[in-house]
């Protein structure tokens, strides 16, 4: 069954389908992905008047002075968040929420002055995270990323088999060979070479990617791998998540803690802790770069984080978010890598290398394999502009079998999208129906115009 011709042109078929949907966003996911390698370092290059300040003291003012010269030249604003300077020579950096945005906020703390702000709702890496995540279009454009990341896995599958060499011929020669006897044979060998070589990493590039969706991951997948939260502290928001520490657009948090509900301060008073009060009893037990989230509301904590999700740490394993009570400093929950299920903890690593963070090594394999993503998917789509008919312009999907039973033998390759992914399977039942369809009507349509 699986070497017959009507067979594998049941698996092309479906190959081809799956590719017309998903092509333009893997196209779209690649180049996003690379300006989200990147943006940091063009973001500080084009700002270092902002970033980078001359240490002049060896005693810059505190924290909590920073805090409130900060809050005194954005009065009616929300502090969000604070980031620890990584050097003597870096500014520190504030997050604030103001009627415009919300905008990165550098204070010389030799000088003790506000040196200017950025809004992060137009920041280059903002954009492209914003846009690898929803496409720009919130809650619809999500989904429709999430159905292409599920219909990817189905070209992963169908890929790999078409690619298989045939018994007795060499697999390592067909994943090295690249055909130089005309433009057709070139593209496709390129394009088998290319998708032979990356499969396995965009596999798990797309389920990684999909743990983030809304329905297979928001849903099923992050649901079952959130970190307890009401087992640590004992007492917790009945509104507000881990998530609403985030800014729109920009995922700083860990995605095991996301969905779990923000500690509660259980002191009573009316002064809350200093921010150098927070930072000192951080690198107390054990913070060294990491960031500050302020109290949402007056039961609200004091949370330290450092996470391959923010980039302050390049190591998963030292992952780590600390709730401290606001009046009180008291810790409320600690949570660090190893309190994380072992789905949660293969995610914090796989950040770690999807954004390049393990290194120069690391940065140069994934630019490596955004490109060879784009050049995949335009190979792909020469290979069917060079097999289209060349009189007509026509979506010419591969034929249709004639024996159907080979074609509906090939849904052993829909079997683990219908399994895993929600929406990549509604996607397939749809195009079923369109294919079934379209096979009825265009031959009536072709007698009723001859």
């Amino acid at each position: 069954m699986f070497g017959s011709k009507p067979f594998y042109l049941s698996v092309w078929r479906w190959h081809f389908f799956a590719g017309l949907y998903a092509v333009p966003f893997l196209i779209m996911l690649a180049t996003t992905g690379l300006v989200m390698l990147y943006a940091p370092l063009i973001e500080r290059a084009q700002n270092l008047d902002l970033y980078e300040v001359e240490a002049i003291s060896e005693t810059p003012i505190s924290y909590e002075a920073q805090y409130q010269l900060v809050q005194q030249t954005y009065a009616g604003s929300t502090i969000a968040r604070f980031y620890l300077p990584a050097a003597p020579e870096e500014a520190t950096r504030f997050q604030v929420k103001t009627d415009d945005g919300t905008r990165q906020v550098f204070v010389d703390p030799y000088k003790g002055e506000v040196l200017g702000d950025l809004d992060m709702n137009s920041a280059l890496g903002v954009w492209a995270e914003s846009t690898h995540g929803t496409f720009m279009a919130g809650d619809t454009g999500e989904r429709l990323i999430e159905i292409a990341a599920s219909l990817t896995v189905l070209l992963i599958l169908t890929g790999v088999f078409l690619w298989w060499p045939a018994k007795g011929e060499s697999k390592i020669k067909a994943a090295t060979t690249i055909s130089r006897k005309g433009a057709r044979p070139f593209w496709k060998d390129l394009h088998s070479v290319i998708g032979v070589w990356a499969a396995v990493i965009l596999l798990f590039f797309c389920v990684s990617g999909l743990a983030w969706a809304t329905v297979w991951g928001g849903k099923l997948t992050q649901a079952w791998s959130t970190f307890p939260m009401e087992k640590s502290a004992s007492s917790v928001s009945s509104t507000l998540t881990h998530e609403d520490l985030n800014i729109e657009g920009l995922k700083e948090i860990p995605w095991a803690l996301e969905q779990a509900p923000l500690p509660e301060s259980t002191s009573h008073g009316a002064v809350s802790i200093t921010l150098d009060r927070v930072v000192k009893d951080a690198k107390e037990m054990g913070f060294t770069q990491f960031q500050v989230s302020f109290p949402k509301n007056e039961v609200g904590v004091f949370t330290a984080s450092a996470s391959t999700m923010s980039k302050d740490i390049e190591n998963a394993w030292d992952d780590r978010t600390v709730h401290f009570d606001r009046y009180s400093g008291s810790v409320l929950a600690d949570v660090g890598f190893m309190d994380y299920n072992w789905f949660a903890k293969s995610m914090a690593a796989g950040i770690a290398l999807h954004m390049g963070l393990f290194g120069l090594w690391n940065l140069i394999a994934s630019t490596i394999f955004a490109l060879s993503v784009i050049t995949l998917c335009v190979s792909g789509v020469v290979m069917w502009w060079k097999r289209r008919p060349s009189a007509r312009f026509a979506l010419s999907p591969p034929p249709m079998p004639n024996n159907l039973a080979r074609w509906k033998h090939a849904v052993w390759f829909l079997l683990p999208i219908s399994l895993f992914f929600p929406l990549g399977a509604a996607t397939i039942v749809a195009v079923l129906v369109l294919d079934a369809i379209t096979g009825l009507v265009a031959p009536r349509l072709r007698q009723f115009w001859a």
